[in-house]
């Protein structure tokens, strides 16, 4: 965890992390909440597939180099910084999807919780996945952590790779990993969100069903009390709904 955190601290001085969980939930019911995750979730794993081909695009044609020029340290920085503020972002979203599926819970008391615990606990394995990549990137680019405690000296640390072969060559070859985590990380985080958005969905649909017997058959109740019957709709209401007996 840390070592994921000090790297973050190199790129977020050419690419200011954006704050996704908060701007998503913020102010939007249950269902926009969920509709949202899944459209964010989508886009970051186009870009992330994105960066990871710049990426390696640069890492072909700088690794015989043996001085980067200026020039091109700022083209090579600019998609990890980029990839490095996703991943946090795709972090963010994994966090979201927990608390998302504990929102649920509570607003649907009657729900079964060891369903939206195993949805909690997807996300918070997903997640844990991505960190685990990064720290093996990390110790694949022979990167010390204690060279990442501040700001400065990280970027002291990528001016000093930049400036060797080896060095570079593998801080791109660590983001070039970290990228390809990303999409698969992004990837089952997708596919989480989707069956969790079609989980509440089709709870939705229930509650509605329940909502539509119980308006019927207090219906029924004043029409049985004024000499009528059962209606034709409640019946067919309470053939629709799983769990009731059709009188």
């Amino acid at each position: 965890m840390r070592n994921k955190k000090v790297l973050f601290a190199v790129f977020f001085a050419l690419m200011p992390a954006t704050a996704v969980a908060a701007t998503m939930i913020g102010g939007a019911t249950m269902p926009e909440q969920i509709v949202q995750e899944v459209t964010l979730i989508q886009s970051k794993v186009t870009q992330a597939q994105q960066l990871v081909s710049d990426i390696q695009r640069y890492e072909n044609m700088v690794q015989n180099m043996v001085t980067l020029p200026q020039t091109m340290y700022d083209q090579v920085t600019a998609p990890i910084a980029q990839l490095y503020g996703l991943v946090q972002q795709s972090e963010q979203l994994g966090y979201a999807g927990q608390n998302i599926a504990s929102q649920f819970q509570n607003i649907n008391a009657n729900f079964n919780p060891q369903i939206t615990s195993q949805y909690t606990q997807q996300y918070g394995t997903i997640t844990s996945g991505l960190q685990t990549a990064i720290n093996s990137a990390l110790q694949t680019a022979n990167l010390n952590p204690s060279n990442f405690v501040t700001q400065q000296q990280a970027m002291q640390q990528v001016q000093q790779a930049m400036s060797n072969p080896n060095s570079r060559n593998a801080l791109l070859q660590a983001a070039v990993s970290v990228g390809q985590a990303t999409v698969a990380d992004d990837t089952q985080l997708l596919q989480t969100a989707n069956s969790e958005a079609s989980m509440n969905a089709a709870w939705d649909k229930a509650a509605l069903e329940r909502q539509d017997v119980k308006t019927n058959l207090s219906q029924n109740a004043l029409q049985q009390a004024f000499g009528g019957g059962v209606t034709t709709s409640t019946q067919n209401v309470f053939h629709g709904v799983t769990g009731f007996q059709r009188p």
